[in-house]
């Protein structure tokens, strides 16, 4: 007996192997989720495992000045400029984010994932529940008390103009590996001094100046030479590394 398979069976086999095929799809990239939520063990052992990790705090300054996590970068999730303070942060490395009890730094992750972020790991239970669990909290008044310094494009530019070789040095108070080149950058001042102009900006307080030299996150490092650009880099740096990119320089 032959099986006569009419042209409207045909498109209905065809569209439901499609169908099919975009379910299973759909499944296999949900697999590993962008935001993951963690008690305060996973949390603690996520921060000693991730060195290169950005430990986020998303409550007011009042409540970080009470407490918080050692070396956690502080951005008020009420801030207007919320997103685009994180978007400063870079997206291809973990976020363990936190804030008083889980419900603000849960929605912060969600706004985060759909900016990008690769992973996102959020402290159930928030300060609250790790602080009650006796791990360690600081309290050394790690919200930004200071006036960033604020500068026009064309001082920028008669600073690049009149010196031959100047390094811009993008930050905020709030960013951790920021505070952490600190000593690296002092180091660098005394080795190169009256051969490299050092100028800090903060790029919260300077966003046209930030956004003119296409600073997408930070700290960030561009050195320029007679007004172009002859070196950059992102993120935490070996002294080492710096010094050598400043020597070819010369």
């Amino acid at each position: 007996m032959k099986i006569i398979l009419t042209p409207f069976i045909l498109l209905f086999i065809l569209f439901s192997g499609c169908s099919n095929g975009q379910q299973n799809n759909s499944t296999q990239n949900s697999d590993k989720p962008i935001v993951e939520n963690v008690d305060t063990k996973t949390f603690q052992e996520l921060i000693a495992k991730n060195t290169e990790g950005v430990v986020l705090d998303v409550r007011t300054p009042e409540e970080v000045a009470n407490g918080h996590l050692a070396n956690a970068s502080t951005i008020n999730f009420y801030d207007e400029d919320f997103q685009m303070k994180v978007s400063m942060i870079r997206k291809d490395q973990p976020i363990l984010i936190y804030c008083a009890a889980g419900s603000r730094s849960a929605k912060a992750a969600e706004q985060m994932s759909q900016m990008g972020f690769a992973k996102i790991y959020n402290l159930q239970g928030g300060y609250n529940g790790w602080r009650n669990a006796g791990f360690e909290i600081v309290k050394d008044g790690n919200a930004p008390a200071t006036k960033a310094e604020i500068f026009t494009a064309e001082q920028i530019q008669t600073l690049v103009e009149k010196n031959n070789l100047v390094l811009l040095d993008f930050h905020t108070q709030w960013c951790i590996p920021c505070k952490k080149m600190i000593p690296v950058i002092d180091e660098l001042k005394k080795d190169f001094e009256g051969k490299i102009i050092f100028q800090t900006l903060d790029a919260d307080a300077n966003k046209s100046i930030a956004n003119n030299y296409k600073v997408v996150s930070v700290p960030t490092y561009i050195l320029l030479k007679d007004g172009k650009e002859v070196y950059r880099k992102t993120g935490l740096t070996p002294t080492e590394e710096m010094t050598a990119a400043f020597n070819k320089a010369l």
